[in-house]
């Protein structure tokens, strides 16, 4: 069979669903895995807890695991220059002094 009658037979939504997986990024997004990765390990720490006496091996090593890869995508996201805060160029001067209480006594910081 060749490849012309293979997709002829094809519904719509078979070749829909066969375009998404093929134009789906092969990695999830970043933000996504280190979110997920420190939602487990915040999970693998409230699993001590209710831990048992024969399973205290892995729940250690689960913690361990866990911390360590929400670690290498933390430092992988900084080596994307991704960052939690904008930058301070971004702030702006005038956000600032209209944040400020107007009074003369604060000496003003931003000086861009």
């Amino acid at each position: 069979m060749n490849i012309m009658s293979t997709i002829k037979t094809l519904t719509l939504s078979e070749i829909f669903r066969v375009k998404e997986m093929i134009d789906a990024p092969a990695t999830p997004d970043l933000v996504k895995a280190v979110e997920r990765a420190r939602r487990e390990w915040q999970q693998a720490l409230k699993e001590i807890n209710y831990m048992d006496s024969d399973l205290d091996g892995y729940v250690i090593f689960r913690i361990n695991s866990t911390e360590r890869r929400y670690m290498a995508l933390l430092e992988q996201a900084k080596k994307e220059g991704m960052s939690a805060w904008p930058e301070l160029t971004q702030l702006s001067c005038e956000d600032e002094i209209s944040a400020g209480s107007g009074s003369g006594e604060n000496e003003q910081l931003c000086t861009g």
